[in-house]
């Protein structure tokens, strides 16, 4: 999941140097080349230590290898640079009202809110992306023409949304499922840096909206420009899984499974994740004899989850599911 920004104001923090670094390090994140990611953006903060700009992409960078690695040895420094990001931007907003600014600040916060999310801490998940939401909407109302924060703002807004759908009793307000949607789309569209990642973010809105034949073009589109990228791939093989297209589900996931098995510091919880899944396809397809050997593989891998303790849900998975074919 990254996102970033454009604009031009007083205080420039966005000069043509800040750009190309920003779009040549994203190139490279895209694909989960962390180390080259993270060389563009140490640029900027070298030449621009004063800009909240390197440090942002550094703390998005390291969350989205941390999520990717499942591992969390970066969080102390991850939350360093989060931090950085926001003094630096506040000490800007405080002097003037400057976009660019406003867009990190706000982002520090979304970005928190996503990670707290992935670690089960949703009180903070919660107050967390109200407060980024709520500054990024503001921005998008103030500029309309600030298209990298349409991704951020749709997405808070689907998802505020969703949850006046399903969640009456909390008396959320309701919500505009298909203007977020259309906020998303112009991102995706007209953003200078965030055009991949709101894609990516369509997918899986559309797969929550039950709207399979989209995510499926969006998804195709992004594989086709990124075939190495396994972020992309993960939403490719959610989308077949839950269209109930199993034999296409079970190739993603196989495809992330060698691509996780060959790296040098292996990931073990993806893995038992993609055999996981692989096995429930060919549960779904009647393949008993091949689900059995992919659901046994992930009951191997229990050794690995004391560094990975997701694995022992999926493990509790696989023998519920090996149960069920005997």
């Amino acid at each position: 999941m990254i996102a970033l920004l454009i604009f031009y104001v007083s205080l420039d923090l966005n000069p043509p140097e800040v750009e190309r670094n920003i779009k040549l390090g994203l190139e490279h994140a895209y694909v989960e080349q962390f180390d080259s990611a993270r060389f563009y953006f140490d640029i900027i903060v070298r030449d621009y230590p004063d800009s909240p700009a390197g440090y942002f992409m550094n703390a998005a960078l390291l969350q989205l290898k941390m999520m990717d690695e499942c591992r969390f040895g970066d969080e102390s420094e991850y939350y360093r640079l989060m931090r950085k990001t926001i003094s630096l931007s506040e000490k800007i907003v405080a002097g003037e009202d400057n976009v660019w600014a406003r867009f990190y600040l706000a982002n520090a916060y979304i970005y928190q809110a996503v990670y707290k999310g992935y670690r089960k801490d949703y009180f903070e998940t919660f107050r967390l992306g109200v407060k980024g939401g709520r500054m990024m909407q503001e921005l998008a109302r103030d500029d309309t023409l600030f298209y990298d924060a349409y991704l951020a703002a749709g997405t808070f807004e689907y998802f505020w949304a969703r949850a006046s759908r399903y969640l009456p009793f909390f008396n959320l307000g309701g919500g505009d499922i298909e203007g977020a949607i259309a906020k998303l789309h112009i991102a995706a569209e007209k953003s200078m840096y965030s055009g991949p990642t709101a894609r990516n973010s369509l997918v899986f809105v559309y797969c929550e909206e039950a709207q399979y034949d989209k995510a499926e073009s969006i998804a195709n589109g992004l594989l086709a420009e990124y075939p190495k990228s396994k972020t992309f791939l993960w939403n490719k093989a959610d989308l077949e899984f839950r269209r109930k297209n199993y034999e296409a589900a079970a190739k993603a996931y196989e495809i992330l499974y060698m691509r996780y098995v060959s790296d040098i510091n292996k990931n073990y919880a993806n893995l038992a994740q993609c055999r996981l899944y692989i096995g429930k396809c060919f549960v779904e397809l009647g393949k008993k004899d091949d689900a059995r050997i992919n659901l046994k593989e992930v009951i191997k891998l229990k050794e690995h989850s004391d560094n990975y303790p997701q694995i022992k849900g999926y493990c509790r998975e696989a023998y519920a599911l090996l149960n069920r074919l005997l």
